[in-house]
């Protein structure tokens, strides 16, 4: 049973947010007007990125998931409209993530994909932009999420894999974007969704927080020497979480977890320096969440939560001084299965924007105005 927290959501804002009376903010979608692109592809996720370095947020969009379908890179106009797309690599592929950096260090930018069950690919940017140099990288293994980041401070870019039924990897980057020295972190009969990337003890060394589905959610403590055998264990093994995101919700200086978890209630869990997460705060109702997404949204100072679910509307929760959330329902009339949600400025305006992404129809993105 978990130790609930004394916040609640208190669901006479929640009447008064469907009536526009107190947000402060809305989220525009034009009636469908604002797409990367117009194809109904198994989109599982969208990636912003400034890949041609033009100044804007494009979007690198992962297709497939379980089938063979093709990826597109699909450039911002610098006005949030994206009318230009380019395919990513000469084959289609199953394909869960699609995350961008310079790997090997030649001042171009360059994309990785991590696919279910075939060969994850690197595609090496040039000056002509094709990507038509290609690598792979770790197993070939039911991989869900890919993740960027310099895990052993040497100065490139190394990349984490989340892999389902399978051992999650670390694939240790050589400075040339070669990727042969891999790390493996938890078992082969976890359900490892989706992974962050956090100094969450604050000792200077990156940690690994797991979205676990059926089991608990799990930290991965790094010992400096990308040793992670010491592991702290959250939630329940009746949540399935397939999302998780993280911010500093109460202001006290630690971190805190946002869940999001597939028909069960999405939870915060608060950190503390025992990094014990034992004070936890539930939303209501439960939804069928794929994707949960931490912003603020509105800039007024308090963290907002974007939620993407599965066959039923999408929620934003605006975070109040008290602590409190207004509950703000995207367009009503669709329920569509969004596999991702992803938190961007795309029309360049100075507020951070939000991107579904959508399977088996249009991927919508709505634009963040004031009131």
């Amino acid at each position: 049973m978990k130790n609930k927290s004394i916040h609640i959501l208190v669901f006479a804002f929640l009447a008064i947010s469907f009536n526009g009376l107190a947000q402060d903010v809305s989220f525009f979608n034009g009636d469908g007007f604002f797409s990367i692109g117009t194809q109904s592809q198994r989109t599982a996720s969208i990636t912003l990125f400034d890949i041609d370095k033009d100044g804007d947020l494009d979007a690198l969009v992962a297709n497939g998931r379980h089938w063979a379908e093709q990826n597109y890179i699909y450039y911002n106009d610098g006005r949030g409209g994206f009318k230009v797309a380019q395919p990513i690599g000469r084959f289609l592929d199953a394909s869960y993530s699609v995350k961008s950096a310079d790997f090997n260090n030649d001042g171009f930018m360059d994309i990785a994909v991590a696919n279910d069950n075939v060969a994850n690919k690197i595609y090496f940017g040039s000056a002509n932009q094709n990507f038509d140099k290609e690598a792979t990288f770790g197993s070939i293994s039911p991989s869900r999420n890919l993740e960027v980041v310099d895990i052993d401070k040497d100065g490139d870019f190394d990349l984490i894999l989340s892999n389902r039924k399978s051992e999650n990897e670390i694939c240790l980057n050589d400075g040339k974007g070669n990727f042969a020295k891999i790390i493996t972190f938890g078992d082969s009969s976890d359900q490892t969704i989706q992974t962050k990337i956090v100094d969450i003890n604050k000792d200077g060394f990156w940690d690994i927080i797991t979205a676990e589905r059926g089991s608990k959610n799990k930290i991965f403590l790094n010992d400096g020497k990308q040793n992670f055998a010491k592991i702290i264990e959250f939630g329940t093994t009746e949540e399935e979480t397939r999302s998780i995101d993280i911010g500093d919700f109460d202001k006290d200086g630690f971190l805190d977890i946002v869940t999001g978890n597939l028909g069960l209630k999405n939870s915060i869990y608060f950190g503390n320096k025992e990094l014990s997460f034992n004070r936890v705060f539930d939303f209501t109702p439960e939804h069928l969440t794929s994707s949960i997404k931490v912003a603020d949204l509105n800039q007024d100072g308090y963290l907002d939560i974007v939620e993407g679910n599965s066959e039923e509307r999408n929620y934003v929760y605006l975070g109040q001084k008290d602590g409190t959330f207004i509950e703000i329902g995207l367009r009503e009339d669709l329920k569509e299965d969004t596999y991702n949600i992803e938190i961007g400025d795309v029309n360049n305006d100075g507020l951070p924007d939000i991107v579904e992404s959508n399977s088996g129809t249009w991927n919508l993105y709505y634009r963040t105005k004031k009131e």
